[in-house]
């Protein structure tokens, strides 16, 4: 088959969400540079994000931000990564400022600041209540220069050697080649393996499998973070309700209103991995309920979780939660500018692991880590000569799902046998010789579900039978 398009660029960004955006808008403006997104550009993780951007801008020193990244990670971090991440992080605000972004203020013009789960005071900045991402994201599209291709999948990392040269992929169903000097991968997170995740459906780890497959070291795979509060209504769930409720004063509580976290020395603010295992083990026995009645101005502070409720016509005082799939701490491995193991491969955001997040992200800290380290990417960015790309051919193939398996065996609580088994499901389905726009896609999936269940496999036999999966947020 012959292929429809060929495009020839500097710097090719797989992704359209803050990572992405941040190293399109910090790189020389005389650089070609294409970015792509699976779906629609908005489709993406940042977008959705509620909980807002953590920094100690107004703090005399990052160091108490540093204490708490620490402390909410519980080991596998890298503390010269978190005290990069949290300096930088001081300087985030008014350089968002400056491409036109507003954060939320109080009557007397001081920044209005939220508290979120493991964070020991408020640091957190919101632009619009819980519609952060959104504001946030519209406006930094709107000063990107350079131009995204929509309904474009990229299904293949081209090497010329050992080293990445471009990227084969769809877009809609006709093939595509991309030639570029470097790849940055800024896929987004995992949840769309699962049926029930806080994500966009979209973003189902393609950069793991990308990555894997170029040959790229992966890091802590088996810690996910599940969110403890996902809106359930009718026995589905309805989406992610931000923990920013709790740092308003929002508590969870049970049908006879026994509070649950009433005994934690941080209470509904403990660390989210935390929350997520007593509201798990809670909901074997008996719902679980979020109460709002003692947020003060919940319409104004929280307009995307009062529509949200009004949309299911149900009183946004008091509804039901469970968890969900929100955020994989682990990735490709790379190091403070974005760089992987592999030339001329990138990564950034929750698809890479540069060590910050540990075994459970602090609240907040992902939409800080997306533009810290996609600016820090696009300073430190070294484009190596251009290579020829290799030959591919293409043909037709059918369809996969892997999405029921992963949802039933990654869940808070692990188990070995189960997750062992469901590898060997995966292995014995996997076929990798068939090609075409979505048949590559579903190998795509299957290649990142295979890392998954390693990763947690690895996982369980390496720490201690009591410890939990870590839990999940959304920033």
């Amino acid at each position: 088959m012959s292929l429809h398009k060929e495009i020839e660029v500097d710097l090719l960004i797989i992704g359209t969400g803050l990572a992405a955006v941040s190293v399109a808008l910090h790189v020389p403006a005389s650089m070609n540079v294409l970015l792509v997104s699976k779906g629609k550009k908005t489709e993406t993780n940042s977008m959705r994000a509620q909980g807002g951007i953590a920094s100690a801008y107004l703090e005399q020193t990052p160091l108490s931000h540093q204490a708490d990244t620490i402390q909410a990670a519980k080991g596998h971090t890298d503390e010269e990564m978190i005290t990069f991440i949290t300096e930088a992080g001081r300087h985030v605000i008014t350089e968002l400022e400056s491409f036109g972004v507003t954060f939320d203020r109080d009557a007397s013009g001081h920044y209005a600041l939220g508290r979120e789960g493991a964070h020991s005071l408020p640091r957190i900045f919101h632009s619009g209540g819980d519609q952060t991402g959104e504001r946030m994201m519209t406006c930094l599209l709107q000063q990107l220069q350079h131009p995204i291709l929509e309904e474009t999948v990229v299904t293949e990392l081209l090497m010329n050697g050992q080293q990445v040269v471009g990227a084969f992929g769809y877009q809609g169903g006709n093939p595509i080649r991309i030639s570029a000097r470097a790849v940055v991968l800024a896929t987004g997170g995992i949840g769309g393996l699962f049926l029930t995740s806080t994500n966009d459906p979209s973003l189902t780890g393609d950069g793991l499998a990308l990555a894997s497959q170029a040959g790229a070291e992966l890091a802590d795979l088996g810690y996910i973070q599940h969110h403890p509060t996902v809106l359930v209504h009718d026995g589905k769930s309805q989406g992610l309700i931000t923990e920013a409720l709790r740092g308003a004063g929002a508590y969870l509580m049970t049908a006879d209103g026994r509070r649950l976290m009433a005994d934690h020395p941080q209470g509904d603010l403990a660390a989210r991995d935390e929350v997520a295992a007593v509201i798990t083990a809670t909901r074997k026995n008996e719902p679980v309920y979020l109460n709002t009645t003692m947020v003060q101005a919940l319409d104004q502070r929280f307009p995307t979780f009062v529509k949200k409720c009004e949309s299911l016509n149900i009183s946004p005082d008091l509804v039901e939660v469970t968890t969900g799939v929100h955020f994989l701490m682990g990735g490709i491995k790379t190091d403070q500018a974005g760089r992987t193991t592999v030339p001329g491969l990138y990564a950034v955001g929750e698809t890479a692991s540069t060590g910050l997040h540990g075994k459970n992200r602090l609240a907040s800290n992902s939409l800080l880590e997306c533009f810290v380290v996609g600016k820090q990417l696009a300073r430190q960015l070294q484009l190596p000569e251009r290579q020829p790309l290799p030959n591919r051919r293409v043909q037709d193939d059918e369809t996969r799902a892997v999405e029921s398996l992963l949802t039933e065996v990654l869940q808070v609580e692990l188990h070995e046998k189960l997750l062992e088994d469901a590898l060997r499901t995966i292995e014995l389905s996997s076929d990798g010789q068939r090609t075409g726009r979505q048949a590559e896609i579903n190998q795509l999936k299957t290649r990142t579900a295979r890392l998954l269940l390693e990763g947690a496999i690895r996982r369980v036999k390496g720490e201690q039978v009591h410890e939990q999966m870590v839990t999940a947020a959304t920033t």
